[in-house]
């Protein structure tokens, strides 16, 4: 949070979706119980979990709770996308119409919502978890500072 009160929000994306990955890395290895053969994206993550974004019912995750949290997180993934590549190519046109501030400030939900995203992940995970006895990585609300 202190970094979206900063303006870092392609940082904060960035992180964001690192962080992301692994928890929908530990995620399908839960419930597959196999940790081998992940994808490299948090996209290809979610296609693992829920199917593409076009597909109904595939993909390793049953639960609906979560099935909806990860598809959330896979339009949240296009917006990352959005935000930095398309960036990105400001950089390389001399001729660019736009401005880098403004298209840094268009950022700024897409970085709450990646956080919003990954708290709701992580709430439900943890909860799932508990169930079974287990613990994340992420205990005691690493996520959800207020409630440490």
């Amino acid at each position: 949070m202190h970094c979206v009160d900063a303006g870092y929000y392609l940082e904060v994306i960035a992180i964001l979706d690192s962080l992301i990955w692994d928890r929908l890395a530990s995620r399908l290895g839960h419930i597959t119980g196999k940790n081998s053969d992940l994808p490299n994206s948090s996209g290809g993550l979610c296609i693992k979990l829920v199917g593409a974004s076009t597909t109904k019912n595939s993909g390793a995750e049953k639960d609906s709770a979560f099935r909806d949290a990860v598809r959330n997180i896979q339009e949240w993934v296009k917006k990352r996308n959005e935000a930095l590549h398309a960036t990105a190519k400001v950089f390389r046109s001399e001729h660019s119409p736009k401005d880098f501030a403004d298209i840094l400030q268009s950022h700024r939900r897409d970085a709450l919502d990646g956080i919003k995203y990954l708290q709701v992940f992580d709430a439900l995970d943890r909860a799932s978890r508990a169930k079974s006895g287990k613990r994340t990585a992420t205990d005691p609300g690493a996520f959800c500072p207020d409630r440490r």
